[in-house]
């Protein structure tokens, strides 16, 4: 098959929904299939008051460049949407897949074969008539999740397909016993994003800390490191994914405060590597977080209930234990890419 994701822009930071998709990208590559990234670039250094043809020859140097934070496939050729000779190369034989809200407009309005990869409800800066009509055009709709499917099924002229992000157990995995790691220690990803719910994290991380002198405390984001954070905080900047598997090796406790998100992958990672998960009960945490079965959920925005939690496995090493394993045996039996790209892959080849 000839295959184009269709991004809204390079990426120069790590973000989660793109990491994603160059994953699809290499191991549908990796099976023989002729894949393409178009870069729209639309909305690149909008911020920068430069020439437009300026614009145009960053973005195209920039598209072949990035991403550096991840290792694509050297056979997927990059295309960017300013680059008229590589847009050539692009044809209705290609199956193209819209990757979020800003990509559609482009996707409809092409000749051929589309589908349509939901990884959330991407209503931050759009209304909810008009990403509800996104579902309605007619595309193959493919979601992450079981809560979009009830929504997107709600709209779509078809049933939508529901493929859950897996994540690779070979990377990530428990390196070191829960019972070698620091007893008060834990981790969170900081994000600016209001909807990502850092500050309940680093309220919850105060009231501990007063509980808990010799806490330890480890962060990891794409922004640079905020003025407010405390001095006991280790964070990392644009870490690595080596630096994030050795972070979630290190710690008991990862932290979550997000308030709403089409799945959270960093929370899986985590389960993955042995961390127990205390996470706020967001929509998307519950497609790999049960209560207090591999995990302890509170409601969203509770401080207090967070750090409950977190006392409670601190103090606990027997449910701490329970909630480690429990966390690795449900990724390794649910969340395989084998299955994700096989079943990726058969959706494709229906459209």
């Amino acid at each position: 098959m000839n295959i184009c994701f269709v991004l809204p822009k390079f990426s120069r930071r790590i973000n989660g929904g793109f990491k994603i998709i160059f994953e699809y990208a290499n191991r549908l590559s990796e099976r023989g299939h002729n894949v393409k990234i178009l870069f729209l670039n639309e909305t690149s250094f909008l911020k920068y008051k430069i020439p437009r043809f300026v614009k145009k020859r960053a973005a195209n140097y920039l598209t072949q460049k990035e991403p550096m934070w991840f290792n694509l496939n050297s056979q997927i050729d990059k295309v960017s949407g300013y680059d008229k000779r590589k847009m050539e190369c692009l044809n209705e034989t290609y199956i193209y897949i819209a990757t979020s809200i800003s990509t559609v407009d482009y996707v409809k309005n092409i000749n051929a074969k589309k589908a349509y990869f939901i990884q959330g409800y991407e209503n931050w800066d759009k209304s909810d008539e008009y990403v509800c009509s996104s579902y309605q055009l007619g595309m193959k709709n493919i979601v992450i999740s079981n809560w979009l499917e009830e929504i997107v099924n709600k709209y779509s002229k078809i049933p939508c397909e529901v493929i859950k992000n897996p994540i690779d157990t070979s990377i990530y995995r428990d390196k070191t016993p829960l019972s070698d790691r620091n007893k008060y220690s834990l981790a969170f990803l900081y994000h600016e994003q209001e909807q990502k719910g850092s500050k309940y994290v680093m309220e919850a991380i105060s009231k501990l800390k007063l509980l808990y002198p010799d806490l330890l405390v480890y962060s990891f984001g794409t922004s640079k490191q905020p003025e407010e954070f405390p001095d006991y905080y280790n964070y990392y900047y644009c870490a690595s994914q080596d630096e994030t598997v050795n972070i979630y090796n290190k710690v008991k406790v990862f932290m979550c405060g997000t308030i709403d998100e089409g799945y959270g992958l960093t929370g899986l990672e985590a389960m993955a590597c042995g961390t127990v998960l205390v996470s706020t009960a967001y929509r998307g945490v519950y497609e790999y977080a049960i209560d207090k079965k591999n995990a302890l959920l509170s409601p969203i925005r509770d401080v207090d209930a967070l750090v409950d939690n977190v006392i409670k496995i601190f103090d606990d090493e027997n449910l701490a234990n329970y909630l480690s394993k429990n966390g690795i045996d449900s990724v390794s039996s649910g969340f395989s890419w084998d299955n994700a790209v096989d079943k990726f892959e058969e959706v494709l080849k229906s459209i």
